[in-house]
This record gives structure tokens, C-alpha cells and sequence, in this order.
């Protein structure tokens, strides 16, 4: 049985790698390092209008946990609304994605399962739509933006 990790941590609130990605601040809560590749967890601070494009990740399964704010779900054709406390999952090879829903921001947790997506977000922090021939390399589809 692998272990999940080398050795034991804990991270307070303001602690961990924090970067900005498609206009959200983005604190890096477990890397592939620190977990021995088993899972990735992030914490997304989404300011109003945020929106993630559709993709679909063929490697990882992406579990996400709302903690403040009301998001809009887009997980195959199917389209939710969820406040915090609300937990969506996301099967690998499905298309995915969310916007923040109204004027107050959203903060979530973003767990990735196996690890690895946070190699992405570190190599290219997401700043722009130039990135979808390098997500092929992380086995992501950017399918373009979100359904109306």
C-alpha cells in the first residue's frame, strides 16, 4: 500500500502556493509532491463573472466542494446551481465546467484525483487562453467557453 505522503503537514488558511489563474486567486493546498501523486487539492477564491472554459480532463477525476458563493455547474449536458455546502464530482473523460452565479465571489475546494494537474496550473497559471496546445501534453480537452 503507497503511502500518501512522506511525512506529515498542515497548512493554515494563508499558507501554501498561491498564483492567479483565469482571474481567480488559486492557493495550491496539496502538490503531486507532498501527496506521492495519489491527489491534488486547491482552494479557488472566484471573484464575480468568473467562469472556467468546458473541459475535460482524461486523466484525473475532479471532486469540487463549495464553500462560500453560488456557482453554475456544467457537467455533461447538464446544467446546476449550487450554493455553499453544495459537492460536485466529475468523472475523468466527461466535459466540465462552472461560473460564479451573481455578485457576491466564490471560494471552493478543487480536489484532482490522481495528481498532477497542479504541474499544469504551475507551469502556465492560466492566464490566458494560449494554453490549450499544452494542455494535450496533460491529457485536457479546452473544448472553448461555457453553454449559454
Amino acid at each position: 500500500m503507497r503511502s500518501l505522503q512522506t511525512k506529515p503537514y498542515m497548512l493554515d488558511k494563508e499558507e501554501g502556493k498561491f498564483l492567479q489563474s483565469l482571474g481567480a486567486l488559486v492557493s495550491i493546498k496539496a502538490t503531486s509532491e507532498q501527496t506521492d501523486g495519489m491527489f491534488n487539492l486547491f482552494e479557488f477564491s472566484c471573484p464575480p463573472d468568473y467562469a472556467t472554459p468546458l473541459v475535460i480532463h482524461y486523466t484525473e477525476d475532479v471532486a469540487v466542494y463549495v464553500l462560500e458563493g453560488t456557482l453554475m455547474f456544467f457537467c455533461g449536458s447538464e446544467k446546476k446551481k449550487a450554493g455553499a455546502g453544495s459537492f460536485f464530482y466529475q468523472p475523468r473523460g466527461t466535459p466540465h465546467g462552472l461560473c460564479v452565479e451573481g455578485p457576491t465571489p466564490a471560494r471552493i475546494l478543487y480536489l484532482t484525483l490522481p495528481a498532477g494537474f497542479d504541474q499544469f496550473i504551475l507551469e502556465h497559471k492560466l492566464t490566458d487562453l494560449e494554453y490549450e496546445a499544452d494542455a494535450a501534453r496533460y491529457k485536457i480537452e479546452i473544448l472553448g467557453p461555457l453553454p449559454e
